[in-house]
């Protein structure tokens, strides 16, 4: 694979480009970054050879048959210049070691390094806030390098096993920078997974520049239809081929690479698409992943097909479920038919997952979407959001909160939404770097109700894990009806009564022991002798003593 091998004083770049009939490589030292030295490779088997010397720090570009200058995919180092993105020299990355094992099951916290801290350095400052607040594992977004000129969340990536400069202080340590992050997550007894887009690329669809892959190899890289017209089932102009051994090899390095810097865990975005291989390349990511020991994590869907709860994916993957996401929110606005469904939800989704309910990764609300608050500010059919009114807000965070972290499952939310941040009712900022997607700190302080609520769920969470359900109603049974919007369970030492309806119910606590009132969305006089009244849309917890 293209990347620079010491033969000190000349290194050697390895290139893919196996139906090319002229290669050679364009060096611009750091030193006179005025004079190009070019230098033509040679082809040796199915790959060409570039031998030159070059230095920590210098521009380089690859020119297959007089086109336009490409990356180097498998660069360590990417600047953006005025003349277009440009693979830089480096060394390999140090190694640095993972972290602990976690002291309790993941609560997952996912977060964006420019919105959340402004870089790999600020975010560290609030880390503290993450711990505190009861997660255990921080979920980076993207870090690939990408053109932030259209892009804000990073899912356009230029190469896949190079970290993104604008994120570090010192743009050359990037990767460096990122580590420290890393380190830090660590030491406040967190894991660091990290969002990698192996899908697609940032090259888009045929009308937009080529930078990389399609200037060395468009034809195996890419998958394409019968009239060449790529397939973009990622919706992103283009498809990665997970069948080729190039494109194989391309992502192993990438995942060692980030492994090496101590990341944790990884989360494929639209991961189903890796699949399209007939699950080859998930087979070998499985084995790589057992062999580094990290958790992978799909969102197991794409524009072209669905594989929640499919057995594509071996033992050990997490996955994201959007029934969660979906089902919740209707249940919470007070849509009917949805307590069979929320049944299994609760349950860590058996009808989906059979006995594996670990495999679930449940979430309400992710980057894609409307932030939690703003599901309780905007009514739209199609997010399944209400505004509920101020009056009611915070019950209903509450609410949503109580819904994800007691039950069975991996939880995540995203990053400020247990302090109420909005995005104005924005669902889609995937280009917009500004207050509306950043943090506001200071304003954090101001939901200090939600926040510890938050926490105090975390700990009743990991005090009373949440599994052999036994459900009921507001009366011994379960009333499945279209009309119902009521289910209680109970889940070890702890007997949750949910009330979706618009009015209070009274609920018979139908599990002996001695119960005693842990938690209420909304205000609560507890038991009085086996009963519980339910404020309307709240939730009532109590743990047996």
């Amino acid at each position: 694979m293209a990347v620079w091998c010491s033969m000190d004083p000349v290194r050697r770049l390895r290139i893919h480009a196996p139906a090319a009939t002229d290669v050679h490589v364009v060096v611009r030292s750091c030193h006179a970054p005025t004079e190009d030295l070019p230098v033509q490779a040679r082809r040796e088997g199915g790959e060409w050879l570039a031998d030159a010397s070059v230095a920590t720090g210098d521009h380089y570009w690859i020119v297959v048959d007089g086109g336009p200058p490409l990356l180097d995919p498998s660069c360590l180092d990417l600047e953006l210049t005025e003349a277009g993105p440009r693979s830089v020299v480096r060394d390999r990355w140090p190694r640095h070691p993972m972290g602990a094992p976690l002291a309790a099951p993941p609560v997952v916290y996912e977060l964006h390094v420019r919105g959340f801290g402004g870089g790999f350095l600020g975010c560290i400052e609030h880390l503290d806030h993450v711990a505190a607040v009861g997660a255990n594992v921080v979920e980076l977004m993207p870090v690939h390098p990408f053109d932030p000129s259209d892009n804000y969340w990073g899912y356009m990536p230029l190469v896949w096993g190079a970290v993104h400069r604008p994120y570090a202080i010192v743009p050359e340590r990037a990767a460096e920078e990122l580590a420290e992050l890393v380190a830090a997550i660590h030491t406040r007894g967190m894991h660091a997974w990290l969002d990698v887009v192996f899908n697609h690329t940032g090259e888009g669809d045929a009308t937009k520049p080529t930078y990389s892959l399609r200037g060395l190899d468009d034809a195996h890289a890419y998958r394409h239809h019968d009239d060449g017209r790529y397939v973009d089932d990622s919706g992103c102009g283009n498809d990665a081929d997970p069948s080729n051994p190039y494109v194989r090899s391309l992502v192993l390095e990438a995942l060692d690479r980030y492994a090496d810097l101590g990341i944790d865990g990884f989360r494929f975005d639209l991961a189903s698409l890796l699949t399209r291989d007939g699950g080859e390349l998930v087979r070998m990511m499985t084995e790589w992943a057992a062999w580094r020991g990290v958790t992978l994590v799909a969102e197991p869907w794409d524009m072209g097909s669905y594989e929640v709860g499919s057995s594509v994916w071996p033992d050990g993957w997490l996955q994201w479920n959007d029934r969660f996401r979906d089902d919740v929110r209707g249940f919470l606005r007070g849509e009917p038919g949805l307590v069979p469904a929320i049944r299994q939800r609760v349950q860590g989704s058996p009808d989906l997952f059979g006995d594996g309910a670990s495999c679930s990764l449940n979430f309400v609300t992710a980057h894609d979407g409307l932030t939690l608050h703003d599901l309780t500010a905007l009514t739209s059919d199609r997010h399944r959001s209400w505004n509920c009114g101020a009056e009611l807000r915070v019950q209903q965070l509450q609410n949503f909160f109580s819904m994800l972290l007691l039950s069975a499952g991996t939880p995540m939310w995203v990053m400020g939404d247990e302090f109420g941040r909005s995005q104005q009712g924005h669902d889609n900022p995937y280009n917009v770097d500004g207050p509306l997607t950043w943090v506001d700190w200071v304003a954090a302080d101001g939901w200090p109700q939600l926040t510890e609520f938050v926490r105090a769920l975390v700990r009743l969470r990991r005090a009373h894990p949440p599994t052999g359900f036994v459900f009921h109603g507001v009366g011994p049974e379960v009333d499945e009806s279209h009309e119902s919007r009521s289910l209680a369970w109970c889940a070890g030492d702890l007997y949750v009564m949910v009330n979706a309806w618009w009015e209070p119910l009274t609920f018979g606590v139908h599990e002996p022991g001695d119960w005693r009132l842990a938690l209420s969305t909304a205000p609560s006089d507890g038991l009085d002798g086996a009963t519980v009244t339910v404020s309307p849309r709240s939730i009532v917890v109590l743990t047996r003593a």
